[in-house]
């Protein structure tokens, strides 16, 4: 259980250490993973209004 708070702290100082380093590069990440995700979730959706039509 310990490793798991060792890793996410790990983790999150590394996020911060890209954002701090290339700003850019990160929100283009963030952005690219939001689009990826509303492609995913548009996607379920169209398959579930597919069904009940």
């Amino acid at each position: 259980m310990k490793w798991r708070r060792v890793l996410w702290w790990v983790l999150v100082v590394f996020a911060l250490y890209a954002v701090y380093r290339s700003p850019d590069q990160a929100a283009s990440f963030v952005r690219g993973v939001g689009e990826w995700l509303g492609t995913a979730v548009n996607s379920i959706m169209s398959f579930f209004n597919g069904l009940l039509s």
